[in-house]
């Protein structure tokens, strides 16, 4: 009986505690879109959330080239491989954020989106360091005193503006560096490298990370992409009320992705053995995740179509009270369906065909978005973030049927041959 528990003990430990940090995770950003809604106006609300969304754009950079590499292969070369790997994470973040700020704000340059990006880097950095360390402990606490520290810094100093608010933001990231700088011993290989281990290096990272970053590039210009249209036009308000809406997706995302991020190595490992029937029951299992991923999605949607003109006013405030929750009973189950998919197509190796499907949803997207009426309101712009996703989801879940047909079939002409 002891056995028996603590085998399930061992099964179950991982996704929990991978759930539990990215619950907590997912509670600071909530916690940070709150206190910002209640410190500022509307009007610095949604600017503030157009620079936050371009923070949204670094994490699909750093969650392409640093995170999922790390995850797979658990540890760099050596340390000059990690710095370098962060520090182009950095730069391409700042020259993104340069670019927006050119064409968004002619003139003039708000260097509080650099201090965004550094400390938040470092933050994300620490992430990765203690998941790839499985150091569930250090993550569930530190995840725990970034919320706390949003919460209290920006409700005691009360900022007077958006740039002040996001100065502060940035300041409470910089004590991760001591995590940062602790635990990167425990991921970069050791000297000398055991024969049969070989660490991730920069060009691996690299190889990997460009064409996931351009895919999920293509869904963040549904979303954050989408925060920063609404946010930087004459109606400001309305990237606020798109922010609010997409708030309220954060905490499904964030179970999801970690659901994924733990199913990862293990499926990419299945789908490469040569043993069929281990084949076969990895795609049983991405299935049942997949199914499951979606019920989770649309029991979300309902409970927030339904308690959402609720819980906007006691998260966000009374300025928010009108707000139109009825998308909520269907966009979030498409949404989590394409990101279920996606550990499907990061298990395969195919980060091109993920790509494929995503720039067709981003199509889908803006054709969408140019047929809308002007001025573009958010509930617009939900629907045609819906449609995007919706088509993204069809060709992925066609994409991987024909995958797993294929693989089928070398695996039987392997077996006929032996």
């Amino acid at each position: 009986m002891k056995q028996r528990l603590s085998g399930l003990r061992k099964r179950l430990g991982g996704p929990i505690y991978a759930v539990a940090d990215q619950c907590i995770y997912s509670a600071s950003q909530l916690l940070l879109s709150f206190a910002l809604a209640r410190v500022l106006s509307p009007a610095d609300f949604g600017v503030a959330s157009a620079f936050l969304a371009v923070i949204s754009f670094q994490y699909i950079l750093h969650m392409a080239m640093v995170h999922e590499p790390l995850l797979i292969r658990r540890y760099y070369a050596d340390r000059s491989t990690a710095w370098l790997t962060w520090a182009l994470v950095v730069l391409f973040s700042l020259l993104g954020f340069l670019a927006w700020q050119i064409a968004a704000f002619p003139g003039q340059l708000q260097w509080v989106g650099a201090a965004l990006i550094v400390g938040y880097e470092i933050f994300w950095i620490s992430r990765s360091l203690l998941l790839a360390g499985r150091r569930y402990g250090v993550l569930c606490v530190s995840g725990a005193l970034i919320a706390i520290g949003y919460v209290v810094v920006l409700n005691a100093e009360r900022p007077a503006s958006w740039k002040e608010a996001l100065l502060l933001v940035s300041v409470l990231q910089l004590p991760f560096l001591y995590l940062v700088l602790a635990n990167t011993r425990h991921t970069v290989l050791p000297l000398p490298a055991a024969k049969d281990d070989r660490g991730l290096t920069t060009r691996e990272s690299m190889a990997y990370g460009w064409k996931a970053s351009l895919s999920q590039f293509m869904s963040w210009i549904m979303t954050g992409g989408a925060i920063l249209l609404l946010g930087s036009s004459a109606d400001a308000e309305q990237g606020g009320l798109l922010k609010i809406y997409i708030t309220f997706l954060l905490p499904m995302q964030y179970v999801l992705s970690a659901l994924g991020y733990y199913l990862l190595p293990q499926l990419a490992a299945s789908w490469k053995s040569a043993d069929a029937a281990q084949r076969k029951k990895s795609f049983r299992d991405f299935t049942g995740f997949v199914l499951l991923g979606f019920l989770v999605a649309e029991a979300v949607g309902v409970a927030l179509g339904l308690l959402g003109p609720h819980l906007v006013v006691l998260a966000f405030g009374a300025n928010y009270r009108d707000m139109d929750f009825s998308p909520f009973f269907y966009a979030p189950a498409i949404f989590g369906l394409t990101m279920c998919l996606r550990t499907g197509f990061r298990a395969a190796s195919k980060p091109g065909a993920l790509l494929l499907c995503s720039v067709v949803g981003a199509v889908v997207f803006a054709a969408a978005m140019l047929a809308a009426g002007r001025p573009v309101s958010y509930i617009q712009t939900i629907h045609a973030m819906t449609w995007g996703f919706a088509c993204m989801a069809a060709l992925m879940v066609g994409w991987l049927l024909f995958l797993v047909r294929a693989s089928g079939v070398d695996g039987n002409k392997g077996e006929q041959r032996a």
